[in-house]
């Protein structure tokens, strides 16, 4: 069955859905934040602040939003683990208990027993959110306890501050484990930038984002595409064209060096020139045995895009 992903020939918005302002952690106004954000080519953000939800459009404009959302935490009483919950508004939910802008959500008390976890997931869905799960390595999760945990839409496979500061920011592995035990979620990359500084070569912001294939610029849109993962999650790499045809898995990108077909259970493959030379499209022929497919691009500075899983083994290319 032949299927498009990402088409070159769709309009591609940039977004980061996780950063933070003086409104819980952050050093910056929410203004200042969005126009450095703006400046670098943006066409998104989410002002993720700690327990208390944005939504607000002051600052909005033609060409940039900012989305509705926050970010939610329970912290464990007894060790270092915690659960980091991030919750977009959803506009197709349609809740009559939506939460209103700076509403402060009270962290429930947490002592080790998932269901609190489980419980805070589904209120944040019942009050109109997509859930994403942030940032697992720097929380120090285990593979089970997400396995166990059900209602978020995507996994923050790469946290640019955590990476940057604590060299804990991938959770790629988490991802995989997930997709391997039959849950469907997308990947997600972010900044969680919490003191930007603009004048710095290397920092918290603009080092992870995701790109959405959109007919227009808006809340809704942008979370339809992320719930149904039209959209490709990067460092630096781009994505141009992602389809099947003819039993072939295609794919168009940036100049990289590697074009990387991660498989299982059966193993995938490398697209690379011998020479050395970059590259920009690679493919892989789909045997069928694949439970499911992702890709990476990988640029000569090791910086990584990353696909949207591909369940074949169900014969379900259809998202």
């Amino acid at each position: 069955m032949d299927k498009v992903y990402l088409s070159e020939n769709s309009r591609k918005f940039k977004g980061n859905l996780h950063t933070h302002s003086n409104r819980s952690d952050g050093r910056h106004k929410p203004a200042q934040v969005v126009s450095w954000y703006k400046q670098r080519g943006y066409d998104f953000i989410c002002l993720s602040d700690h327990e208390i939800y944005y939504d607000d459009d002051s600052l909005n404009t033609d060409d940039f939003i900012c989305l509705s959302g926050y970010e939610m935490r329970v912290e464990n009483k007894v060790d270092d683990v915690s659960f980091h919950l991030h919750g977009l508004l959803d506009p197709n939910i349609k809740s009559n208990k939506a939460f209103r802008h700076d509403e402060i959500h009270e962290i429930p008390d947490y002592y080790g027993d998932l269901d609190v976890v489980q419980r805070l997931m589904d209120e944040m869905k019942e009050r109109g959110n997509l859930v994403i799960f942030n940032h697992p390595n720097w929380s120090r999760n285990s593979y089970e306890s997400l396995e166990k945990l059900t209602g978020f839409s995507a996994i923050e496979i790469y946290n640019h501050q955590s990476e940057i500061e604590e060299a804990c920011g991938y959770s790629v592995d988490y991802w995989d484990y997930c997709l391997r035990k039959g849950m469907k979620c997308f990947g997600v990359a972010t900044d969680d930038a919490h003191s930007i500084d603009i004048t710095a070569k290397v920092g918290e912001a603009f080092g992870g984002y995701i790109v959405c294939d959109l007919d227009s610029l808006s809340q809704e849109q942008i979370i339809k595409s992320i719930g149904k993962g039209t959209f490709y999650a990067s460092q630096a790499p781009q994505i141009f064209d992602l389809r099947i045809e003819k039993n072939i898995l295609k794919i168009k990108t940036s100049e990289v060096r590697y074009i990387k077909f991660i498989v299982f259970e059966t193993r995938g493959s490398t697209v690379f020139s011998k020479n050395g030379e970059s590259i920009t499209y690679g493919e892989y022929k789909i045997c069928g045995d694949e439970q499911y497919i992702r890709v990476e691009a990988i640029d000569r500075n090791g910086y990584i895009a990353w696909s949207n899983p591909i369940f074949i083994k169900e014969g379900d290319y259809e998202r």
